[in-house]
């Protein structure tokens, strides 16, 4: 997983066309930041983020706060050996990450069939569906039309298989 970082800048240098900014890694000291942008009474106190990289989906504005940016990182790193942690940030917050932690359940599928396969396999296959789920899911009228059709001959009493 890489980094939360923003791009910060002097907003009243910045406003009078002398870009002062960098890049920092998060977590960050704000004291590093006021001094590397002389973010003091002379040069201009505010700040603003003009850019950001890998905070997946969360939402960073112009004026966001550098200490809740700094505790999403911190929270980001605490969870950073989550396999597929990316793809759970794109359905669920950060704080439901973390408290649901052990909980998590990722599937690789490309499709809503894929995921079916794949959750029935590991499961343990088809014998281990209930007779419910079965009869909700599985179109017996098509596949006892196949069995007809090819394997199986209808008697008065019920059918046989061809030999």
């Amino acid at each position: 997983m890489e980094t939360p970082k923003i791009y910060v800048v002097n907003l009243n240098s910045y406003n009078n066309g002398r870009t002062r900014g960098k890049w920092y890694e998060l977590p960050v000291d704000f004291s590093r930041i006021k001094s590397d942008l002389l973010l003091d009474v002379e040069h201009g106190e505010e700040y603003a983020i003009h850019d950001f990289e890998n905070f997946y989906g969360y939402k960073v504005g112009e004026y966001s706060s550098i200490q809740e940016l700094n505790e999403y990182a911190e929270k980001l790193e605490e969870i950073s050996d989550i396999d597929h942690l990316k793809d759970f940030l794109e359905i669920y917050s950060i704080d439901d990450i973390i408290d649901n932690k052990d909980d998590l359940d990722f599937v690789e599928a490309e499709n809503d069939e894929d995921l079916a396969q794949e959750l029935v396999e590991q499961m343990g296959g088809l014998e281990v569906l209930s007779i419910e789920t079965l009869q909700r899911y599985f179109n017996f009228v098509a596949y006892g039309r196949d069995l007809a059709i090819g394997d199986y001959s209808k008697t008065s009493h019920g059918y046989i298989r061809d030999i």
